[in-house]
């Protein structure tokens, strides 16, 4: 009999008072266009890895690991700046608000830690560059986005800085509404 798996991801979760602020500005931007699916605002956060589906022996071999992070991490702030779209404009696949992209603040060095720690354990180091991001929603078919961007060119989403103080093991549960997130386990920084 085969074990079952379990889809999940290792990431930071968001403030409440910020989750509102992108709830509030994600619905102006759904005002703006159809055609996208909408992130559940409870859902917003940013992933550091993922690890796709694994069995419940591998999710505790990655708590296990994740345990002596607060050795390794200390609390840190980021800012978010900025709205887009991967891959680009002409043929979006996901909307997005920015932060941080210095390779040499604290966000990637624990992506960098993380990487290197689950590699020991068999997952495949990240090939793409790490760029993180919130993801606030996903096209669901082509279409005109002209007045999405223009609203996102004319309307920033104001710069915000939100304290980092822990990361979390994540499990997602794919449904027809969107992925349901249940968290499995926390893990201070110190």
């Amino acid at each position: 009999m085969s074990e079952d798996l379990i889809r999940c991801f290792i990431a930071v979760e968001l403030p409440a008072d910020l989750l509102k602020e992108i709830a509030a500005y994600t619905q102006k931007l759904n005002e703006q266009t159809s055609g996208i699916r909408w992130v559940r605002p409870s859902g917003v956060h940013i992933t550091l890895k993922f690890l796709g589906e694994i069995t419940a022996s591998r999710v505790e071999d990655v708590r296990k690991s994740l345990a002596n992070i607060s050795s390794v991490a200390e609390p840190f702030t980021l800012s978010i700046s900025g709205a887009g779209c991967f891959p680009n404009r002409r043929q979006p696949r996901v909307i997005w608000l920015g932060l941080e992209h210095d390779p040499a603040h604290s966000l990637f060095k624990l992506h960098n830690w993380l990487d290197d720690q689950l590699t020991l354990l068999g997952f495949e180091k990240e090939k793409r560059r790490f760029s993180p991001h919130l993801t606030l929603g996903r096209i669901k078919y082509a279409g005109d986005f002209k007045s999405l961007f223009n609203y996102i060119d004319q309307n920033a989403f104001p710069g915000r800085i939100f304290h980092v103080d822990r990361i979390s093991l994540i499990r997602s549960t794919l449904q027809p509404s969107g992925a349901v997130y249940n968290k499995l386990a926390d893990y201070p920084l110190h």
